[in-house]
């Protein structure tokens, strides 16, 4: 979130400015009273650490690179974006594989699941004791455990879904006309029908002709993802463009948009 800081707020003590959707207000906000949640991605209480995956050792590389790679694309107006471009797709995928609806979608999969409890196994382990022949719903611990493991996998199988995507890279360099960004790291636009509210994004709809992935890196830079081929892979943005996504964001934002300035 610090990207979205602009360098005319860059020393105030709430430099973001922050519109809630269901308020309708703007306020100003520092980067740490905003998208956390504590606990957020902690296993059960009573977990024992040392047997699973802890979720911070998946993601650390990527949140300790993005800030450095974004510092150094900055430098040249991310003109050199596409020697990046792996990196940058691979951090996208993990904000949205360890986001608030992707762990919803998980839940929505794990508690249609049924199971039993083993009781007891065979000396010989070909045999086992359950506790019931009939398959209940999973408790509350054990949904929650499994939550976390699949978002997890999901984020080190990595953003497979991208590979037959071209990539493009608009600029701008007016901190009054930025690119803002919304507790949606990237957002899948596209005339195809969508998937029901909470659902997984299925991969036809993300190769639809149509779609188009839209991921801000900053307010000075953005990446557009399409089956389409672009045609300039590195461009400043049309003022349109930037009024018209903002607008957008402003819309269809689930809780709230971070950006340099109101609008």
């Amino acid at each position: 979130m610090r990207g979205f800081v602009g360098p005319s707020r860059a020393g105030e003590e709430k430099p973001l400015w922050h519109y809630d959707r269901y308020t309708g207000r703007w306020t100003t906000v520092a980067t740490s009273e905003i998208g956390q949640g504590i606990g957020f991605y902690d296993y059960s209480s009573g977990t024992d650490y040392s047997a699973v995956t802890h979720p911070d050792s998946v993601w650390v590389r990527l949140e300790n690179d993005f800030p450095r790679v974004r510092e150094e694309l900055k430098a040249n107006r991310f003109e050199q974006w596409e020697t990046r471009k792996d990196f940058l797709v691979e951090f996208m995928h993990m904000l949205t594989a360890r986001s608030p609806l992707a762990m919803q979608q998980h839940e929505l999969e794990v508690r249609k699941l049924r199971g039993m409890t083993v009781t007891s196994i065979a000396d010989d382990r070909k045999s086992l004791t359950v506790d019931s022949m009939i398959p209940r719903p999973l408790p509350e611990t054990k949904v929650r455990n499994w939550v976390i493991s699949r978002m997890l996998e999901d984020v080190k199988k990595g953003a497979f879904w991208s590979s037959n995507l071209y990539w493009c890279l608009r600029y701008t360099d007016n901190e009054a006309e930025p690119f803002c960004t919304t507790d949606q790291a990237a957002v899948l636009r596209g005339e195809a029908p969508g998937p029901a509210p909470n659902e997984r994004v299925p991969l036809e709809l993300v190769h639809h002709p149509e779609s188009l992935v839209i991921f801000p890196l900053s307010w000075q830079a953005c990446m557009f993802g399409s089956p389409r081929k672009f045609d300039k892979a590195y461009d400043i943005a049309a003022p349109e463009q930037l009024v018209g996504l903002r607008a957008e964001q402003k819309q269809n934002c689930n809780r709230f948009v971070l950006a340099t300035t109101r609008f």
